[in-house]
């Protein structure tokens, strides 16, 4: 009773802003489908804080095309009457600096999440007077350790047997696929049971990755271990190894990254072997960093929030994504854990 009491209490203060400060307008563009296992998560629980922080939220899907999402961005600056005041951005296949230099001299506060630029192209926009004030820390899990994490513990279920692995990563340019996929290649790389046979990029997609595994199970029939940068990769790979007539999470162990429905599942059963997830929790705590610097100019820290745990069937937060609770989460994994003052 008494967590519930300073939760209200804590959303009132964060929601309580005077009278001078406008309602916060935030404009998401989401580089994913409304569909999609992940980007549909972040947009849900994006919602759910968007509701209970009093924002006005705008989510726009450029459907894994970033042309398009660029584009969706020229649409809306030349809009008279809907420019928002916030936009969060994610620098999908690289694209965030061209959207950057479109807001450029626009009165627009602009948030990266998931996937920054590059330091030395942030160290430059700030250098400019213009960026100073308009944009704000990105929040970016560490997909390089949650990358050596999985595959540490994906390596342990053989126990002391050989490995040989393979790696599905998700596409060779957005950041936190190149650095998921770095730090399981550089763990395995570091053991002197493990080889990795090949990396391959399954575009994040369930039947690409299915053939890849397809062709490649032929290729290196030997094969035990097969690490995927995301949950429909997985699902593609466990897809193939049915048909190979091999058990998945006996005869090849499988390891993933996401929380969907179908994922959890599949880990509940053991069918995959390791999952890492959170960083859907990004873009809700986003919103709550937002309203906090429009009412402040200041930041909470948020050390105590992880964006990317190996998860634990066991666990109370696998349970509440089990139960697609949104609002249980957003209290129990983030606002839980800010300070409350």
């Amino acid at each position: 009773m008494r967590l519930w009491y300073l939760s209200c209490l804590f959303i009132g203060l964060l929601c309580s802003t005077s009278p001078a400060w406008a309602k916060l307008e935030v404009a998401f563009f989401n580089p994913g489908a409304a569909t999609d296992s992940f980007w549909g998560d972040v947009d849900k629980l994006m919602q759910v804080a968007a509701t209970q922080l009093d924002i006005n939220l705008q989510i726009t899907h450029s459907d894994r095309n970033h042309f398009k999402m660029i584009n969706q961005l020229e649409v809306l600056l030349s809009s008279t009457s809907s420019i928002p005041s916030h936009i969060i951005l994610v620098n999908e296949k690289q694209s965030a600096i061209k959207m950057l230099q479109l807001l450029y001299h626009y009165p627009i506060y602009v948030q990266l999440i998931l996937n920054d630029i590059s330091v030395a192209e942030r160290e430059t926009l700030l250098a400019d007077p213009h960026w100073q004030t308009y944009l704000l820390p990105a929040i970016i899990p560490d997909n390089y350790a949650i990358g050596a994490e999985t595959a540490k513990t994906l390596l342990s279920g053989l126990k002391d047997e050989n490995a040989k692995v393979l790696l599905i990563s998700g596409d060779k340019s957005t950041p936190a696929s190149v650095l998921r996929t770095q730090g399981a290649n550089d763990y395995f790389f570091m053991q002197h049971n493990a080889t990795v046979t090949q990396t391959v990029y399954g575009q994040w997609s369930q039947d690409i990755a299915y053939g890849q595994t397809l062709t490649l199970l032929s290729r290196y029939p030997d094969l035990n271990l097969i690490w995927t940068a995301s949950d429909n990769m997985a699902i593609g790979v466990l897809k193939a190894l049915r048909e190979k007539g091999l058990q998945p999470g006996r005869d090849v162990l499988v390891s993933s990254v996401n929380t969907s429905a179908e994922i959890l599942q599949l880990r509940q059963s053991q069918q995959v072997t390791t999952l890492g997830g959170g960083h859907f929790l990004a873009g809700a705590l986003g919103l709550v960093q937002l309203k906090r610097y429009q009412a402040t100019s200041q930041y909470y820290p948020y050390a105590d929030i992880q964006l990317f745990s190996v998860l634990n069937p066991d666990s109370e937060f696998y349970r509440l994504l089990v139960a697609r609770d949104w609002a249980g989460i957003f209290k129990t994994q983030i606002l839980d854990k800010l300070p409350q003052s």
